[in-house]
């Protein structure tokens, strides 16, 4: 895309922006003339410039030019003078032609003192307010503008334009290159998508429509829409308030919240306590109280008490602790402190159930709900419940970004993911962090004392973990070629349903559930068995079943291996020597049984013809989590000393 460099201010400040083309060949300065305040000038060079090489430029002379010192100082001209340097180095003639405008106030001015200007105003903190911390391409703004366009009268309509206009030339939304361009003198040129910070770019096969180049492109964030070095990228500043209330002694979390108003459970405020008070020492501006501070709330012995990664904190809880209740109250305080919070999760159904929660919870908030196709994607929200990849739309945009299932698939192990989760946060902000089963690499963090934690190691009812037994059997593979499952399987199966259990089967592969599902159906002709995976159209409506006890066993992938509460749950998990079932997804699987406070204890079997690492692995966290609990003395009182159970 083209447009054309300029310079905007006065003697005492001045800037340099980049005006697009809005449409593909014309031009017209007076449409940015209008957008001028009183005292003020536009001076804009009459050759249009590509807007990659715009984008470098604009950066370049901001990190060169002095500040103003006074009156005397003209920093227009000053300004001026450094776009020419930079132009005329890169073998762009400094004698090109400059076309100079100053302000007017005419009937199409933002500045008339009469109802249009109240309606220009709306309009300005309207494009604000959407445009908060956003990073749209150029594009996805221009639906935007004409679905707003659609509702409104065509005086607010000509009003949203200029207002856009305003804004630009003053410094509070910005354009940039979709794919960032930087010169590192002799060495080559180095590229980055600015979307999802991808320095792996591709140059197209064929000329660009846009620019009439072969223009480089991000393959990584495709899905999104284009990022084309000659794609515009319209970023919105968020203006914290969250460093100034925090500094104020009145805001600590126990002079603003009771948290006995959320229900938790001993366990659950201890943790919670934990978090709010690293949220807490972090957002002040002191960089002493950016280390844990306790600000009154007892600090759990196991956290850690400084960190390296100061801004990011691990809730580490086991399945089925509650961790969605307790971040209630870190929403409520950053919230009451001024803020806006972002609740991240890998999956959409996660965010659909969440959504619902999080209205009654907060029914006084504007909450927006994020996914691919969802209908608020253009509404401003305080708090905001979204997919991973949404945070692609955002830049310093929360106070506090919340990551639920960060080692769940796609987050875990896509790099994009995690480096647009660090972007969408302000510079004051708190990432938090949860979950059941950590990456490995995080565990390495906080045993170094690098990153601060708190582990929750019991359920909000208090029973322990149930602990998987491993019962040795062919694999799946075999069974199915055999025409029956064995003898032991059989009978665990009978005795979890005499004891009314629903029953979760899990296999590693998809081909495989169909045909172990008709196997049990042969053994138990009476019982109620479906099979599901990621590829069953009837999956939700088959879960739902499950749910209500339609269904007693239902065979399925490791799709259902979180996410998914159904009282009364036992779990088998065939295969279990598996590769892909690693200690992470074996433990979440084992986490199905047992949630519920009416049945607690619920069974969990590794069914595996091999017994490996991650098994044993798997067993060893469990075990770990309930002897943590125990020694917390979190446990109900039958349970105090009481040993675990282990292989078979």
């Amino acid at each position: 895309m083209y447009g054309r460099m300029a310079v905007v201010g006065n003697r005492q400040t001045a800037r340099v922006v980049w005006l697009p083309y809005e449409q593909r060949e014309a031009f017209d300065a007076e449409q940015w003339q209008n957008a001028l305040r009183d005292g003020e000038q536009l001076v804009v060079s009459a050759v249009p410039i590509a807007l990659y090489l715009a984008d470098w430029l604009i950066r370049v002379v901001e990190a060169v030019i002095d500040k103003p010192t006074g009156n005397a100082f003209n920093a227009m001209r000053q300004c001026l003078m450094a776009v020419k340097r930079q132009l005329n180095a890169i073998g762009i003639s400094s004698d090109l032609r400059w076309i100079r405008y100053a302000y007017k106030t005419d009937a199409g001015s933002l500045h008339e003192f009469d109802g249009a200007a109240q309606l220009a105003t709306q309009a300005k903190e309207q494009v604000l307010d959407f445009l908060k911390g956003r990073k749209l391409l150029y594009d996805e703004w221009l639906s935007v503008w004409k679905h707003q366009a659609s509702s409104q009268t065509s005086n607010h309509q000509l009003d949203l334009q200029l207002a856009f206009r305003d804004l630009l030339l003053h410094g509070q939304i910005r354009l940039r290159s979709a794919v960032e361009w930087t010169r590192q003198g002799g060495k080559s040129d180095t590229l980055l998508c600015l979307r999802c910070y991808d320095k792996k770019l591709i140059r197209s096969e064929h000329y660009c429509p846009y620019c009439g180049e072969r223009c480089y492109y991000c393959h990584e964030c495709l899905q999104m829409g284009r990022a084309r070095t000659c794609s515009v990228l319209i970023v919105g500043q968020y203006h914290s308030v969250v460093p100034k209330s925090v500094k104020h002694t009145s805001s600590s979390p126990e002079r603003m919240l009771d948290l006995a108003e959320f229900g938790l459970s001993d366990a659950q405020q201890m943790a919670t306590k934990e978090a709010l008070s690293f949220v807490h020492g972090s957002m002040s501006a002191d960089p002493a109280k950016r280390r844990r501070q306790t600000s009154g709330w007892l600090p759990f012995v196991s956290s850690t008490t400084t960190s390296k990664l100061s801004r990011q904190f691990l809730l580490w809880a086991v399945t089925g602790a509650g961790k969605t209740e307790m971040i209630f109250p870190l929403v409520a305080y950053v919230i009451r402190l001024g803020g806006r919070v972002l609740l991240a999760t890998p999956r959409r159904d996660v965010v659909l159930e969440l959504s619902p929660r999080l209205h009654k919870a907060f029914p006084e908030l504007s909450i927006v709900t994020l996914y691919g196709g969802s209908e608020q994607r253009w509404e401003y929200g305080q708090l905001v419940i979204a997919t991973t990849h949404q945070l692609m739309r955002f830049q310093k945009a929360f106070d506090l970004v919340i990551i639920d299932e960060l080692d769940a698939f796609p987050y875990h192990g896509d790099e994009r993911l995690y480096r647009v989760a660090e972007q969408c946060s302000t510079e004051e902000g708190v990432r938090l962090l949860l979950s059941a089963t950590p990456p490995a690499y995080l565990q390495r963090e906080l045993n170094r004392g690098r990153l601060a934690y708190v582990k929750l190691p019991v359920r909000y009812h208090r029973h322990p973990l149930p602990v998987p037994i491993r019962v040795k059997t062919p694999l799946v593979a075999e069974q199915i070629k055999q025409g029956d499952i064995p003898s032991l399987v059989y009978r665990a199966l009978k005795q979890s349903l005499q004891e009314d259990a629903q029953i979760f089967v899990f296999l590693q592969r998809i081909a495989h559930t169909e045909a172990y599902a008709q196997l049990l159906r042969a053994r138990f002709p009476h019982v109620p068995i479906e099979a599901t995976s990621s590829k069953d159209e009837q999956r939700s409506e088959k879960v739902m079943a499950f749910r209500k006890r339609d269904i007693r066993i239902l065979v399925t992938t490791t799709i259902l291996e979180r996410g998914v509460t159904v009282p009364r749950s036992h779990v088998y998990i065939c295969d279990a020597e598996a590769e892909l079932f690693d200690e992470a997804s074996l433990v979440q699987m084992a986490g199905r049984a047992g949630r519920s406070g009416d049945a607690p204890n619920g069974s969990v079997y590794f069914l595996s013809q091999q017994w490996n690492e991650s098994q044993r692995k798997a067993i060893k966290q469990i075990n770990s989590m309930n002897e943590l609990a125990n020694k917390m003395g979190y446990l109900l009182k039958p349970y105090i000393g009481a040993k675990g159970r282990g292989s078979r």
